[in-house]
């Protein structure tokens, strides 16, 4: 039994380590290219099938198939059209690779070679700006066609333009052309150099000879001036101190020049006091401005508009679309069919009579092409009684227009006389609007028997 027990301890440890030293997972030791095929060395006899899934192969950007051959720990792969001239292969494995004992690659494995003579000439081929250019195209795009394709990494850091001027690069023919694209705008009259540096390779490795330098110019800022301000969809605005009136609260302006802006009037079109805040659109070409304010423009106030140095425009907010509502006189009806009434006044002395057909009818003025809608009016009328034991039921209330300009609403109620003499509230909120959207400027508050 002791023989037995002994022999079995020693099969264990010999089989538990031979395990451990298999543990360890696989590296690449060695790799190369040549003889027709892409040669892998691993640390370990791999897992074949599996590592052949975790290979992939691209010559020039494009996926090559081919064959696998093995020796022992070497992996040999032949592309189906053998290693081509004058080309360059990113060769990776993942870490989906496996030895034969199901240990992973430590990790993945990249591999990029050419087959590029490295004394092969690398330079630009052309440009589409020459030296001493002037250009008229303020986001002038700069585009370079190279002799081979272009190594982006080395292409980022070796270009350069001076003064500095953000762009974007985009590539074409297979990143052997580059063409970058201003983010903005460059300066009127002024001299830019862009600069590529000899660091810049190839997907080969190939290098430029020496620094590739381009100076160029923008031209003459042209002559602009400002042609007319228009409202739009109306009538042009008259400057030299004549007040323009009629205006109204959502006016929209143009400002048409006779050419392109200059950057000082695209910044800052048009200055305005008191100060309303705006937004300035400009077309294409920096010809037409269009100011558009965030906020209505307060009626009955003079703006005045200053462009450039020596344009000055005077607005004035009266336009019919932008008159506010404004309560002209409220009056009672004891019985609204006999047509007899009083107007009421702040403070004054009304007796309210028991009665189903009494009303109390609101006048105000506005714009002569608005409205009070009905549904607009319930919430914003209140007729309150503040003590006593008189009480007056709100019926029924209807809208109306006496005449363009004169709006009306009419509140229709039932009235329980009290015994004494009882304070009561009539009021008129803010959330009155009128077809156009204006509001009372204030809320309207009228008392009457007061104590």
């Amino acid at each position: 039994m002791k023989k037995i027990f002994l022999i079995v301890i020693m099969f264990v440890s010999c089989s538990f380590a031979e395990e451990y030293t298999h543990m360890k997972a696989p590296e690449i030791s060695d790799y190369s290219y040549g003889e027709g095929c892409i040669q892998i060395t691993f640390s370990s006899e791999m897992e074949r099938g599996i590592t052949e899934q975790a290979f992939s192969c691209l010559c020039n950007d494009d996926v090559t198939s081919g064959m696998f051959v093995w020796y022992e720990k070497k992996m040999c792969f032949y592309p189906d059209e053998g290693i081509k001239d004058k080309s360059r292969y990113e060769v990776e494995i993942g870490t989906r690779a496996e030895d034969r004992y199901g240990n992973s690659l430590r990790e993945a494995f990249s591999y990029i070679f050419s087959t590029l003579k490295k004394e092969e000439n690398f330079f630009v081929q052309k440009m589409n700006i020459s030296d001493g250019d002037v250009v008229t195209d303020l986001m002038q795009p700069i585009e370079i066609t190279f002799s081979s394709p272009v190594d982006k990494a080395t292409l980022y850091q070796g270009f350069g333009i001076s003064p500095m001027v953000s762009c974007a690069p985009s590539f074409k023919d297979n990143s052997q052309t580059v063409v970058f694209l201003p983010l903005e705008k460059l300066d009127w009259n002024s001299t830019y150099t862009v600069t590529l540096k000899k660091s810049i390779a190839d997907q080969y490795g190939n290098t430029l000879q020496s620094d590739y330098v381009v100076t160029f110019s923008t031209t003459q800022e042209p002559d602009c001036s400002l042609e007319k301000v228009c409202i739009k969809n109306g009538v042009e605005v008259v400057s030299g101190g004549v007040v323009n009136s009629g205006i109204e609260k959502d006016a929209v302006l143009e400002l048409t020049y006779s050419g392109t802006a200059d950057s000082k009037a695209v910044r800052n079109p048009v200055t305005i006091s008191p100060a309303q805040d705006y937004v300035a659109d400009w077309n294409a070409g920096h010809t037409q401005c269009t100011i558009t304010f965030k906020k209505s423009l307060p009626y009955k106030t003079l703006l005045e508009l200053s462009v450039g140095n020596d344009k000055r425009y005077l607005l004035y907010v009266d336009g019919e679309r932008s008159k506010p509502l404004e309560v002209q006189e409220i009056k009672f009806y004891q019985d609204y069919t006999t047509g007899i009434c009083e107007v009421m006044e702040q403070g004054s002395g009304i007796v309210f009579e028991t009665g189903s057909q009494a009303c109390f009818e609101f006048v105000f003025s506005a714009g002569n092409n608005a409205e009070i809608l009905t549904a607009d009016a319930y919430g914003a009328v209140d007729v309150a009684v503040s003590r006593g034991n008189l009480t007056i039921d709100l019926e029924h209330l209807e809208t109306g227009q006496k005449e363009p300009g004169v709006l009306f609403i009419r509140v229709f109620c039932s009235i329980t006389a009290g015994t004494i003499q009882t304070p009561v509230v009539i009021s008129v909120n803010g959330i009155l609007k009128d077809s156009n959207g204006n509001t009372l400027e204030k809320e309207y508050v009228l008392r009457v028997n007061a104590l």
